[in-house]
């Protein structure tokens, strides 16, 4: 339930942000990746659970925030980078807000200088720890 929660809550600001939203494993981002900017979630890894029938789970989160690089200059793909990462700071930021989310943890954010599909994209990827509660 948190899962479809999270996944949820990751559209929702995405799209809202002006990104074109998926959710997959990594391997299908040169198949789906089609619209600049986007935003890829890779599914949550269920990290730990404490409590029964009531308590925590912890999730390790991936997302992947794409832009159209191909045909930028070294000077616009920072610029680029860097409102990518202003984004996603916002995302998390967000996230930590909704109600079952107690914590976002350990969030780092890392530019990639190689592409994830053939397009050429600028892309930048955070990983964090979301513990949530049910």
């Amino acid at each position: 339930m948190n899962r479809t929660k999270l996944l949820h809550s990751f559209e929702q600001s995405a799209t809202a942000n002006g990104y074109a939203f998926h959710s997959t494993d990594e391997r299908y981002i040169p198949q789906l990746v089609h619209t600049y900017p986007a935003l890829w979630l890779t599914p949550p890894l269920f990290q730990s659970m404490v409590g029964r029938t009531h308590g925590t789970i912890t999730y390790t989160v991936t997302t992947h925030a794409l832009d159209a690089g191909a045909k930028l200059s070294p000077t616009e793909r920072n610029t680029r980078q860097a409102t990518l990462e202003q984004d996603l700071l916002g995302l998390f930021a967000s996230l930590s807000k909704e109600d079952y989310v107690i914590a976002v943890e350990n969030l780092k954010i890392k530019h990639s200088s190689q592409t994830l599909s053939a397009a050429g994209e600028v892309a930048a990827t955070a990983t964090a720890e979301v513990i949530t509660f049910f």
